[in-house]
């Protein structure tokens, strides 16, 4: 029997195999954005691509690790030039694989800071 997180719906309980990518268990619908995206941590400041983003958090191509668990800060700028600002926290990070610019971390929003409003209506415009 799997154990519930945060992402998980108790109406439709996971089928695949825990640790592997069909496993991802998701409340918010992805989506693929065109937005600006700078995460801040205790030690780094780094501007990164955008994989996928929703209302619940967002993955990111960072070329610099950040730790699981982390605290982090994420800046975002919409394409209007209106901006976002929330505090997150690591989920996951996937080292490196073939066919990928690099690896690849999943955040949360904890809480906004700024623009929250803003960054919904622009999910919900999708």
């Amino acid at each position: 029997m799997s154990n519930p997180t945060l992402d998980s719906d108790p109406s439709h309980p996971p089928t695949a195999v825990a640790g592997t990518r069909e496993h991802e268990q998701r409340r918010h619908r992805r989506l693929e954005l065109a937005v600006r995206c700078w995460i801040t941590n205790e030690r780094h400041t780094l501007y990164l691509r955008v994989h996928d983003i929703s209302q619940g958090g967002l993955s990111v191509r960072a070329m610099v690790p950040f730790t699981p668990n982390g605290a982090i800060e994420v800046g975002l700028e919409l394409p209007d030039g209106r901006r976002v600002r929330a505090r997150g926290e690591v989920v996951w990070i996937r080292p490196h694989a073939s066919g990928e610019s690099g690896p690849r971390m999943g955040a949360r929003f904890l809480d906004f800071l700024e623009g929250e409003d803003d960054f919904y209506a622009l999910l919900g415009n999708a």
